[in-house]
């Protein structure tokens, strides 16, 4: 297990980790031993349970930038994709509807304010190409009518749009802040 988390921080972190081996080390065994004192020894550990135990521990050693990687990128909230349409820019797909509460929370501030958490932890990810590349949105729909509590087509609409929009202007602030050429485009992949 300890190799298993190790290799996860590893992974999902990749430069942003300002710890060297040894305090990484410490971190994933922290982690195991903690593991293995409040879990029955025999069961399945849960891999978002793990990866949420890792970046918590990061978080509260000050890494974290590399807590909300390792969450980020360690959840598959985000990952890399190949879309034919986008003629081989990088396309980094954002899984909406892991964001979202259910139960009918409108809880639209506080998805807003996540979406914002969210690109400022992965805006690295551009960073080589200049801004060059594609943000995918994934389950858009789905995630309107979630925050909607339901709704009429035209609200859902209105919201999916708006959500895009979002991601849009986060991506033109980050552009101005490190200085990339290119504004990433944002692709709605419900569409």
């Amino acid at each position: 297990m300890l190799s298993h988390i190790e290799g996860v921080i590893a992974e999902n972190c990749g430069d942003v980790l300002e710890l060297d081996e040894g305090q990484a080390s410490e971190l994933a065994s922290a982690v195991a031993m903690f593991l293995e004192q409040y879990q029955d020894s025999g069961s399945y550990v849960d891999s978002g349970y793990l990866v949420m135990l890792a970046s918590r521990a990061l978080s509260s050693l000050g890494e974290r930038k590399a807590a909300h990687r390792l969450l980020v990128f360690g959840s598959g909230l985000v990952r890399p994709s190949e879309w034919e349409v986008t003629g081989g820019a990088d396309v980094w797909t954002l899984d909406l509807r892991q964001m979202t509460v259910r139960d009918d929370a409108a809880l639209e501030l506080v998805f807003f304010s996540s979406i914002n958490i969210v690109l400022a932890a992965i805006a690295d990810v551009w960073d080589g190409t200049e801004g060059r590349g594609v943000l995918g949105l994934q389950h858009v729909c789905a995630t309107a009518t979630a925050l909607l509590g339901g709704g009429k087509a035209g609200a859902i609409s209105a919201l999916s749009t708006e959500i895009q929009k979002a991601c849009e202007a986060k991506l033109a602030q980050l552009y101005a802040e490190r200085g990339w050429k290119h504004i990433p485009a944002v692709m709605n992949l419900d569409l």
